[in-house]
């Protein structure tokens, strides 16, 4: 597991260690057990900050909290993908570190190489942290629903196993439960995977390497339009989502820290 504060130096100290390493084999096996640290463990529980009285100021926080440290983990993974693709290049045979972000961000094993390069590049990337607060906010009503107090489901995050999750009181579809996550913190990589992978979020994706490739501020204000999908109600869950995003409790949250996006 990944400390929290030591995550930021983790490309650095992998690349010293890569460099000490001479063999492809042996290149390949260390990045991808590098990914896995980063992408596929288990996520740590993160305290509240206490210095917030307000609760749904101080959940608001948590979650941003949440969001920062998945955004550093996915921006360490990202940064293996140049030379992952280089090295895949040189070999028939899939290196085992592209295998293991193909598969765990959906790319179709059968996509051409240059076809995969661009959708890293789509897919391994973060998000707003004011945006991962917001929709965590309405999904487990500021933290309070059942599904977020039993199940550490802050995003509404569904499953279709029996027995794989908890079951909605209101539900009339028997085999869909709600999933139970071990930590606030699988929520949130749960959250980031599904608006990485998911067709339903391209048009997210997209807006995001856009405005990267830009050089604008990558906001929650600018990917709210592309996130009808993620509610049945639409066009209004578009305006709900601006509506909680304006909030004192968000804003007030967030300007505990200067970097992160409106």
């Amino acid at each position: 597991m990944i400390k929290h504060a030591a995550l930021i130096t983790v490309v650095a100290t992998a690349g010293l260690l890569y460099t000490a390493l001479t063999h492809e084999t042996d290149l390949a096996k260390f990045d991808r057990n590098e990914l896995e640290a980063l992408i596929t463990s288990n996520r740590p529980a993160l305290p509240l900050n206490a210095t917030i009285e307000d609760r749904r100021q101080q959940f608001a926080r948590l979650m941003m909290d949440y969001a920062e440290y998945e955004n550093k983990r996915l921006l360490a993974a990202r940064a293996f993908i140049p030379r992952i693709i280089e090295r895949q290049t040189k070999h028939l045979e899939r290196d085992p570190a592209l295998a293991l972000l193909m598969s765990y961000f959906a790319i179709d094993p059968d996509t051409p190489l240059d076809e995969v390069e661009a959708e890293l590049y789509l897919r391994v990337d973060g998000l707003p942290p004011a945006l991962v607060a917001t929709q965590a906010a309405i999904e487990s009503a500021w933290g309070q629903s059942r599904f977020a107090i039993q199940g550490n489901n802050y995003f509404g995050h569904q499953c279709y196993t029996p027995g794989c999750g908890m079951k909605p009181k209101k539900n009339r579809n028997k085999s869909v439960e709600v999933r139970h996550f071990d930590t606030i913190g699988d929520s949130v990589a749960a959250y980031y995977r599904n608006i990485n992978t998911h067709k339903a979020y391209r048009k997210l994706r997209r807006t995001r390497l856009e405005l990267q490739n830009k050089n604008k501020p990558l906001t929650a204000k600018e990917l709210i339009p592309t996130l009808s999908s993620y509610s049945e109600l639409g066009k209004r869950y578009l305006r709900i989502l601006r509506s909680v995003l304006l909030s004192n409790y968000i804003q007030i949250a967030k300007q505990m820290d200067t970097n992160a996006a409106y």
